[in-house]
């Protein structure tokens, strides 16, 4: 897997649903801002990916 490639959809995943609400779009996909937390830092820990937030 290309990790660039990644990253650039990770980011502009988040960066669209950010342009509403985030938070609003977290908690419609079931999830909260801990766990987003956690699989922001998996990512980045993991395969070195940043996302917009």
């Amino acid at each position: 897997m290309d990790n660039k490639k990644f990253e650039t959809l990770m980011y502009f995943l988040v960066k669209r649903a950010a342009r509403e609400s985030f938070v609003d779009f977290i908690d419609n996909i079931g999830l909260t801002m801990d766990d987003y937390a956690e699989i922001k830092k998996y990512l980045k820990d993991t395969y070195g990916i940043k996302t917009y937030l």
